[in-house]
C-alpha cells in the first residue's frame, strides 16, 4: 500500500501543500480551524511526516532534550514530568537521554536533533561544558554554575540552604555534629557543606569538630556509612544534616538498627522534601528546595533561550519543612548528666 504524502494530506483537507506543511509544523500564521482540517486528514490517511526532512528543511525539531546521568529515585521522576508539563503546554516534546559523558549532547544539539537541551549532569568536567558551550545551542545547566550567550544555569541557593541547617540545629541545642555529604564537585553538594560550615564557625566550631560521611547523594550508600561509623566507636552525633532526603533516610535506618532513636538520641536534617519525607516514621523534617518548581523553571528558560533570549544565572530559593526527625536537647545529654 502506498504511503500517503503532504500532497496528499493537502488534497483531502482542501488546502495548499504549504498551508498543510505549515500547520504540521505549527506555524503561527495557521488558523485552528485550518489546522484541525489538516490534522483531521493526517488521522484518516495515516500520514507519518519524515522528522529527518523536517529538520533539515527547518532547523528545527520541536523537541527539548532533558540530558542526565542516572534517574534512580522519584527526585528525577518529578523533575522530567515538572519539564515535560511545560513542553507540552508548548507543542514541544520531551526528549529525556542518559549519558554517561557529554558527547552525545554535543550530537544531538550539532545535528538539531533538539532545539534545546537542560542538562543535570554531575559528571561533566569543565572540557566537556566548554564542548557543549561552543555549539552555541540553548542550554540550561543545573547544578552548575555556566553562562554565555545562549547558556544559562538555574541554581538552588545551596550554600544559604548549608547555613539554614546549621543555624536550625544549633537553635536546638546541637553542638556535636554530622554532615553526610553529596557527590564530589558537585555545586549544591559543595555548597551545602560551604554554607554549614560557615554557620557553625561563626558559633565558634571549627570544621575538625563535624564528623563527614560520604554519602553520595544515595540512601544504601549513606547506610553502609552511617553503619560504618557507628562500628567504630566514635561518639554519635547529637545531630545530621545530610545533603539530600535519601542520605538522612539510610542514616535514619542504620540508627534504628543500632538501637538509636529519632529524634530521641540523634536528629536528623535532610534536603529537597522528596513526598517520601511525610510519610516514613518519623516523618523528616527537611529543606523544600521546591524541586518540581525547578524543573517547570528549566523548561521555560530552555525555551526562551530556544526563542533569542540571552543566558542568564537564576536561582531557586528554599525554606525548612519541620516534621518530626529533629528535637530540642538530647537524650545523650540528658544521659551525660546523669553520669556526671
Amino acid at each position: 500500500m502506498r504511503k500517503a504524502t503532504i500532497k496528499d494530506v493537502a488534497r483531502e483537507a482542501g488546502v495548499s501543500v504549504a498551508t498543510a506543511s505549515n500547520a504540521l509544523n505549527n506555524a503561527k500564521a495557521v488558523r485552528p480551524h485550518t489546522r484541525e482540517l489538516v490534522m483531521e486528514a493526517v488521522a484518516r490517511l495515516g500520514y507519518v511526516p519524515n522528522a529527518n526532512g523536517q529538520r533539515l528543511r527547518t532547523m528545527q525539531s520541536r523537541e527539548i532534550g532533558l540530558f542526565l546521568d542516572e534517574i534512580k529515585d522519584e527526585y528525577y521522576g518529578a523533575l522530567a514530568d515538572s519539564v515535560h508539563k511545560v513542553c507540552r503546554e508548548h507543542h514541544y516534546e520531551l526528549n529525556i537521554c542518559l549519558v554517561a559523558d557529554g558527547i552525545p549532547i554535543v550530537q544531538k544539539l550539532q545535528d538539531h536533533s533538539v532545539d534545546g537541551a537542560i542538562v543535570f549532569h554531575h559528571a561533566l568536567d569543565e572540557k566537556a561544558r566548554q564542548q557543549i558551550k561552543a555549539t552555541e545551542a540553548p542550554v540550561v545547566f543545573l547544578d552548575v554554575e555556566e553562562r554565555d550567550e545562549h547558556v544559562s544555569s538555574l541554581l538552588y541557593e545551596s550554600r544559604l540552604h548549608g547555613q539554614m541547617a546549621a543555624a536550625y540545629l544549633l537553635g536546638m541545642g546541637k553542638r556535636r555534629l554530622m554532615h553526610v555529604f553529596g557527590v564530589r564537585g558537585g555545586y549544591d553538594s559543595e555548597m551545602r557543606w560551604q554554607g554549614f560550615m560557615e554557620e557553625l564557625k561563626k558559633h565558634g566550631i571549627p570544621e575538625q569538630n563535624v564528623e563527614l560521611l560520604e554519602g553520595r547523594m544515595d540512601q544504601a550508600t549513606a547506610f553502609h556509612e552511617m553503619r560504618h561509623f557507628l562500628q567504630t566507636g566514635k561518639p554519635v552525633p547529637e545531630a545530621i544534616f545530610a545533603a539530600n532526603d535519601l542520605s538522612a533516610i539510610g542514616c535514619i535506618q542504620a540508627l534504628t538498627e543500632a538501637g538509636y532513636r529519632v529524634p530521641e538520641d540523634v536528629s536528623i536534617l535532610g534536603c529537597d522534601d522528596i513526598p517520601l519525607c511525610a510519610y516514613i516514621a518519623p516523618g523528616l523534617t527537611t529543606i523544600r528546595t521546591n524541586f518540581r518548581t525547578l524543573g517547570f523553571r528549566a523548561a521555560e528558560e530552555a525555551l526562551r533561550l530556544i526563542r533569542g533570549g540571552e543566558g542568564r544565572i537564576l536561582h531557586q530559593s528554599g525554606s525548612i519543612v519541620v516534621r518530626q526527625s529533629c528535637a530540642f536537647g538530647s537524650a545523650q545529654q540528658e544521659f551525660g548528666k546523669q553520669q556526671g
